[in-house]
């Protein structure tokens, strides 16, 4: 066994057509992983038999629990000091665990690599995202909060892990992005490398294409964060609510109207916008129908 010790920990529900092609970084890794567990959670094709292939101990679940009940319980099935979790249908650079590995030092929590979200058939870039440890370390839960952080850029202490609790399986999806948050808030030390060692395959059957539960979800956790942060995290949540009821107000999802109620008790007043013809009919039209107009002809621009 290597001297550094990982599980990689993989929740699967009917991903099949994924996982062979998953399996190529995994096993190509020039410092293996320690043990590889699957959560197969209650599928009806042959994802367990593939994993088992391949190496894989596998965890069956009798019925569906759920992304962030499956992640937590593999968590706990671990054996070794660190984990990473890694979705089934994404991808994974041979050089991943080469590379984060030194990282793993005392002291420290969560290590992050850079990312790509990418089409699933033509290999597009569709979002980069990149993290910055100083901007980070200068103020990190308002860093967080405006650079969502998901799972598969992350090797997690697992002790840490555990007790902080793990993720909140009442959140599908964000509830990754919400556990990055609540370690910053409980000052958990992260480490950033500057390498893009994991895609995420955008496609049609994904979570992260059905953006109205992605906002929803969203706008849930910013409830809880108004809650629990201080008054002077308050206008950047107000910023960040604000984006969550433009992008529901073009969905048509009702919550958008909970979103500008939560904005200006933050202290917003949207839309913020200072384009000229929202200000001259910001007092006589709906705050609603103007963040719908804003949102459409700001994803029209953004698509030119």
């Amino acid at each position: 066994m290597s001297p550094f010790a990982c599980s990689l920990l993989i929740p699967c529900r009917n991903a099949a057509r994924f996982l062979s092609v998953l399996f190529e970084g995994v096993l190509a890794q020039r410092l293996p992983f320690s043990e590889i567990i699957l959560w197969d959670d209650g599928s009806t094709d042959d994802s367990a038999a593939i994993a088992e292939r391949h190496g894989a101990r596998v965890l069956r679940s009798g019925k569906s629990v759920g992304p962030a009940t499956a992640r937590n319980e593999l968590v706990r099935a671990a054996r070794c000091d660190w984990v990473h979790l890694h979705d089934a249908d994404d991808l994974i650079s041979p050089d991943y665990l080469a590379a984060l590995a030194p990282h793993a030092k005392s002291g420290t929590d969560l290590i992050v690599c850079d990312a790509d979200w990418i089409d699933a058939t033509t290999r597009a870039p569709v979002i980069s995202w990149r993290y910055h440890a100083a901007e980070h370390r200068a103020a990190p839960v308002a860093y967080l909060l405006t650079h969502a952080l998901g799972i598969n850029n992350c090797l997690y202490r697992r002790e840490t892990f555990l007790e902080e609790g793990g993720y909140d399986a009442a959140l599908v999806p964000w509830e990754d992005t919400d556990f990055h948050i609540r370690l910053a808030l409980a000052g958990r030390r992260f480490v950033f490398v500057p390498q893009v060692l994991t895609w995420s395959l955008r496609h049609p059957g994904g979570i992260s294409m059905d953006y109205t539960r992605n906002w929803e979800s969203r706008l849930r956790c910013l409830q809880r964060y108004a809650t629990a942060m201080p008054p002077w995290l308050h206008p950047l949540l107000a910023t960040e609510t604000e984006k969550a009821a433009a992008a529901l107000a073009l969905l048509d999802s009702s919550a958008a109207g909970e979103a500008i109620t939560l904005c200006r008790r933050l202290g917003g007043d949207p839309p913020s916008s200072r384009h000229p013809l929202l200000r001259v009919l910001k007092p006589f039209v709906p705050a609603r129908a103007l963040l719908r107009w804003q949102e459409a002809r700001r994803q029209h621009g953004s698509a030119q």
